[in-house]
Formats: C-alpha cells, sequence, structure tokens
C-alpha cells in the first residue's frame, strides 16, 4: 500500500521527492500488474455491454492509446528509478530480519548493519502502542536515511497482562542492548554509542533505560530521542485525557498491568493520587530518573496530544533546565496529535508528518555531531542550514 492516505497537508509531490525510490519500485510494478487486470476487465465488460459495434470501434481506439501512454510512463518511471546512480537500500545496508535477542516469543528484532562505511553508532527504536500493542514493523521510514551510518535496530518486546509488568519490558529493552553488542562483534562492527529512540510507550521505555542506565549500559549512551512518550505516569492529566474519551477503565487497566498492583478510583481523588498509587506509578515514570548526569535528550510533543499530556513533556523540559542535561524541545501546535501524524504503509513502518521529519532529522544530525562526533544526514527537501538554536523549537 502507497502513502496515498496522507493528509491533504502532505504535498504528495514532496513526498514521493523524499521517498521516490521505494515508492516507484513498488507503484510502478503493482500499477503495471494492476493496469493489466483493470483494463483486461473494462475490456470484457465493454464487449459484453450490447453496444453498436461502430460505437465499441470507437472507444476501444480511444482505449488503446490510453493503454499505450499509461503503460509507457510507468516504463519510463521506472528507467528513471534505476537510472538515478544511487546505491539501491539492499546495497547500502544488509538487513538482518527476526533476530531472537532473548527467551521471550517476542524478543525478536530487526538489525540493519552499513555495507559501505564502518557505523557511527546504534540507533535502537522501541514502537508505541500503550505497552500492549504494535511491533517493530512500526520502525519510522526517514529512519532508512541513516541505514548507511548507523547501525539501526528496531525491537519487540513483551507485552504487559496480568503477568508481565514494567519492569519485565524493563528487561527486554536491557536484553536487546546486550545483544546488539554482541551481534555487533559476531559482525566485526565496532556499535560505537548508542542512541535510544521511541513513539509514545516506545518513547517511554527509551528514556527508562536511557536514565536509569546511562551509567552502566554496555554501549555507552548518546543521546534520547523522545517522541510524545509518558513521562510521569503519576500526572492527573492522563485520567483527564481517558475521561474525555470515556476510556477511564482502560486507564485504570493500564496502570495495573503496568505496575501489578491494583489502581481503583477509589484511589484518585479530587487532589490527585492516593499516596501508595503515587508511589507506584513514581517508579516506572522517566521524570524521577532524572539526574545532572542523564544523557541528552530531543523531546518531541504536538500540544493536541489528547492521549500524553503535553504537560509531561514541558515539566521534563523543566526538569532538564533545573539538572542542566543538554536537550532541545521540537514543539508542535499543528495538531498533528499523539500519533505524530504517522500513516503506516506497506509492511507496518510509519510515514511521519513531513515537517516533523525534517526538523528531527536536523536535530538529530546535530546531536550526532556534538555527541558521537560524527558526520550528517541530510533529508532531501530540508534546509541547508539549521534554524536558530534554543531549547523549544516550535513546529508550525
Amino acid at each position: 500500500m502507497l502513502p496515498y492516505t496522507l493528509d491533504r497537508k502532505f504535498p504528495l509531490a514532496e513526498v514521493f521527492f523524499l521517498y521516490k525510490n521505494e515508492i516507484m519500485r513498488k507503484f510502478t510494478m503493482g500499477s503495471l500488474a494492476c493496469l493489466a487486470q483493470n483494463l483486461a476487465g473494462f475490456e470484457r465488460n465493454l464487449e459484453q455491454s450490447g453496444l453498436k459495434p461502430a460505437l465499441t470501434s470507437k472507444i476501444f481506439s480511444k482505449f488503446d492509446i490510453l493503454k499505450k501512454i499509461l503503460i509507457l510512463v510507468c516504463l519510463a518511471s521506472l528507467a528513471g528509478c534505476v537510472s538515478t546512480g544511487e546505491i539501491p537500500p539492499d546495497v547500502r545496508y544488509t538487513l538482518h530480519k527476526d533476530l531472537n535477542y532473548g527467551p521471550y516469543e517476542r524478543n525478536v528484532a530487526d538489525i540493519s548493519i552499513p555495507n559501505t562505511t564502518a557505523p557511527e553508532g546504534v540507533i535502537l527504536f522501541i514502537h508505541g502502542g500503550i505497552w500492549m500493542y504494535g511491533d517493530k514493523s512500526n520502525c519510522p521510514v526517514f529512519l532508512d536515511t541513516f541505514r548507511n551510518r548507523f547501525v539501526i535496530a528496531s525491537i519487540s518486546h513483551r507485552y504487559i497482562d496480568e503477568t508481565t509488568h514494567m519492569d519485565d519490558l524493563e528487561e527486554d529493552v536491557a536484553a536487546a542492548v546486550v545483544y546488539i553488542r554482541e551481534f555487533c562483534g559476531q559482525n566485526n562492527v565496532d556499535p560505537g554509542k548508542l542512541i535510544l529512540m521511541g513513539h509514545s510507550s516506545g518513547g517511554h521505555l527509551a528514556m527508562l533505560y536511557a536514565y536509569k542506565h546511562h551509567e552502566t549500559s554496555p554501549i555507552p549512551i548518546a543521546f534520547c530521542v523522545d517522541m510524545a512518550g509518558p513521562t510521569d505516569l503519576g500526572d492527573t492529566a492522563f485520567l483527564y485525557n481517558f475521561k474525555k474519551l470515556k476510556m477511564e477503565k482502560f486507564f485504570y487497566e493500564i496502570a495495573e498491568k503496568a505496575t501489578g498492583h491494583r489502581i481503583v478510583e477509589g484511589d484518585i481523588t479530587s487532589e490527585g493520587y492516593s499516596e501508595s498509587s503515587r508511589e507506584i506509578l513514581t517508579v516506572i515514570s522517566p521524570i524521577y530518573f532524572v539526574t545532572p548526569n542523564s544523557p541528552p535528550t530531543i523531546i518531541v510533543h504536538d500540544a493536541a496530544d489528547r492521549l500524553v499530556p503535553y504537560a509531561n513533556s514541558t515539566a521534563l523540559n523543566s526538569a532538564f533546565n533545573v539538572y542542566g542535561v543538554g536537550h532541545d524541545f521540537i514543539a508542535f501546535y499543528s495538531g498533528i496529535g499523539h500519533f505524530l501524524g504517522a500513516k503506516a504503509i506497506k509492511g507496518g513502518a510509519l510515514l511521519y508528518d513531513k515537517s516533523l521529519e525534517i526538523r528531527l532529522t536536523r536535530v538529530m544530525n546535530e546531536y550526532m555531531d556534538k555527541y558521537c562526533g560524527k558526520t550528517q544526514t541530510t533529508l532531501p527537501g530540508a534546509a541547508s542550514s539549521p534554524p536558530a538554536g534554543g531549547l523549544d523549537i516550535t513546529g508550525q
């Protein structure tokens, strides 16, 4: 499925420019097959229509011209795709799929290793899904632009349930980091430094690992990228958001499964959570593990998020200011919401809001240069020079 379900604010031409090779390979061959099938069906229907022979002859004549034009366009597009001189993805890197990094069924990872240069580090992406959905296929498409420079791993993890809680998911992330280091060694690759990254619940897990293991991680942590991840699960704004969506019982279920402790409506008062509930949720909230030594972090959030409170990110931003932790806050006010404009394309990969992709790639390049000491990647369509610095980069 091609990304034609994009919001109308996405210029299709710009999306094509960003991902032209991948789109054209799939679109051209798929279009030819679909074209042949549709044309054959149209011709059969026309023959059975009962129209006068003279009329059908005229239609077939025009139709033949249309067929030739469309087929030539598809073939020309394919020729243009393969003659660009760009190195195809399967030459730039090698993708290793469905690697078992742990003993559980969902402990699987996809890891790509550059073929053309020595890797500059590792990017570990953790999918979202309220800790109960999603998998490693939900990896951002824009990370493909880094695959010729970085080892990129996308992992699935166990889901929270009655017997599996947040500390188990944290163990999965820790096991994945250990496995990635060992896998790099088996492939004669120096993993360098680790960039932890995730969306929503994946951002939450990325932050938990980064802030709790920054001194002990087997791959030194360069920085963390949090895309709309919960930072304080004890924030009563969570309950307010879920009540507005008429999902407060689901919120209690999530909290209970995440912590292993029952949290019921009586635990919530007009002043917030009961002391015991607040204490339980604090243990799994990244903001309470921030110290002056925490890894630098890029925060990405849209003010129109109806699931994870925007206040979670502003609070994290303030904590970083207090402790002097390097960070950037890429704030959006354009209504892209909790999912940051993401659309799933073929295979489950996520195509995000284009403005977000360009801004985040730009800031990640700055962080890679500063904390990994490496070169930069530029998305097509991005400005040649970065915007003015500051802690808050506002989305339009």
